[in-house]
């Protein structure tokens, strides 16, 4: 689990991805059998020649969601515009780190008691950032300046034997899937190419997403992403401990039956434990499924409570499950397979 903690203690909104570019960078650059492949927007793959012209690209993305400064009052006060989906109902009393270009600051979100309050506003154009400045001139003096950005708080804790809980879950999980997949595969040839890694800006349109499918041009491609399960009431259809999500739908990919049909016999052969999953929000693969003539993509998931908020929570058998399906997806993997998936076939595994 380090890969996992570290990449969780680190901090990395969308644009501003360099801690986790230099951690993956580093990984890749140990094993002499990948290349290393950048585009220009910051996603980093590390790249195998494979004995086909086939490819299989893998990808998490680094960036979690955060805020960006985009006003300071007159009397000290920040004013942030999120960056990614993030209810601002959660904020108030929280501390968030304030990164600028010297060093970070620590900055609190007031809650105003209750007996002076005569309505509570839970909108972005009501929060105020609290540094410690009694004026705009402070925060000159401090080196903050609009642009800085925002973070919640590093943290990373063992809850019981099995559940961790953390921030950037998403998507630091497939981030670290992709660097565990590199050590995997240094050693071992595969019938096509491979390209293993994490984009950037996922959480404000899956930008890096479509850089870097225009630069490798896969003919699958596999997202990794943590995605949101509500089972708190046991009543869910989806939980922590069930197992890795296996995405029939979201609002911009819906799994053909084909591919359901082949994804399900796989994990199924090898008693992967998993989910059906529908979701109401999409991944990088949603991205890559209409590019150039259409790549065949989808999600492997791993099911985590409250993400988009300063902490998560999951399960180390899912990740286990995730980690299994993955491996057992490239090991099974050769260019007639993925030709069968392109076009449609039931019979793939």
């Amino acid at each position: 689990m380090n890969n996992y903690r570290d990449l969780m203690l680190l901090e990395g909104i969308p644009g501003h991805e360099n801690n986790i570019s230099n951690k993956l960078i580093n990984h890749i650059k140990k094993y002499k059998s990948f290349k290393l492949i950048r585009d220009n927007l910051g996603s980093v793959f590390a790249f195998k020649k494979g004995s086909s012209e086939k490819t299989l690209m893998i990808a998490g993305h680094m960036d979690e969601v955060g805020f960006i400064i985009t006003n300071i009052t007159e009397n000290g006060f920040l004013k942030i515009q999120p960056l990614g989906g993030v209810d601002p109902s959660i904020l108030i009393g929280l501390s968030l780190n304030i990164h600028t270009e010297k060093r970070i600051f620590t900055g609190y979100i007031g809650a105003i008691p209750p007996h002076l309050r005569k309505k509570q506003n839970f909108g972005y154009e009501n929060i105020m950032v609290d540094v410690g400045a009694k004026n705009k001139l402070e925060i000159n003096e401090m080196g903050i300046q609009l642009g800085d950005f925002a973070t919640f708080i590093p943290y990373y804790n063992e809850l019981s034997k099995d559940r961790i809980i953390a921030k950037s879950v998403d998507n630091r999980f497939g981030v670290g899937l992709a660097m565990n997949m590199i050590s995997k595969l240094d050693k071992i040839d595969l019938p096509y190419n491979i390209a293993i890694g994490a984009t950037v800006q996922e959480e404000v349109g899956l930008r890096g997403a479509e850089t870097s499918v225009n630069t490798i041009k896969p003919d699958v491609f596999i997202a990794l992403d943590a995605s949101p399960v509500d089972d708190l009431d046991g009543k869910s259809d989806y939980s922590l401990g069930k197992g890795f999500l296996l995405r029939m739908y979201d609002p911009r990919n819906t799994m053909p039956e084909y591919l359901k049909n082949a994804l399900v016999n796989l994990a199924n052969k090898n008693e992967i434990k998993f989910q059906y999953y529908i979701s109401k929000g999409g991944t990088d693969a949603a991205k890559a499924l209409d590019m150039f003539d259409g790549v065949v993509s989808t999600t492997i998931g791993l099911p985590a409570r409250y993400i988009h908020s300063p902490l998560a929570v999951f399960d180390t058998n899912d990740l286990r499950h995730a980690e299994k399906f993955l491996l057992t997806l490239i090991m099974n993997l050769d260019e007639n397979k993925i030709l069968l998936l392109k076009n449609g076939d039931f019979n793939v595994f």
